[in-house]
């Protein structure tokens, strides 16, 4: 991230940058706490978001954040799986709609079993998304 950092500013010195590292799942590393970069004098500091700290409500409301509602502070990942399939259904735009269903599916096998997960989300919709098929060929979630 230093490195990155440095790079972009050395191309846009005026640039402002907020760098956050997000951690999907838990871990018990003490890197998921680490908020700084440190090598003898340089220092590097960036945010960190640790989804399953964060309430499940803050996903639920916006569609393009709908597939980390499942890795949220949720005590029943099945129920919240089900309100977000719920909350894609409402999508009107079925290209919005199918990536949001297909990127739920891919985070959503992070914590559930694929059964569960094919149950619950139409893969009739994720049909029509372009992470679903990629070069002609079709992904099964």
């Amino acid at each position: 991230m230093t490195d990155y950092r440095l790079r972009t500013y050395r191309k846009f010195p005026r640039k402002q940058m907020h760098q956050v590292v997000i951690y999907l799942k838990p871990s018990e590393s003490e890197l998921v706490h680490q908020t700084a970069f440190t090598l003898q004098r340089t220092r590097h500091e960036f945010d960190v978001i640790r989804l399953w700290e964060q309430p499940t409500d803050l996903f639920m409301n916006s569609p393009g954040l709908l597939p980390f509602a499942i890795l949220s502070q949720t005590q029943d990942k099945a129920r919240t799986l089900q309100d977000v399939a719920q909350a894609i259904e409402r999508i009107d735009d079925s290209q919005i709609q199918s990536n949001v269903a297909a990127s739920a599916s891919i985070l959503a096998g992070l914590v559930l079993d694929k059964e569960l997960i094919q149950r619950v989300l139409r893969s009739d919709i994720m049909r029509e998304s372009v992470i679903y098929t990629k070069n002609g060929l079709q992904l099964y979630f």
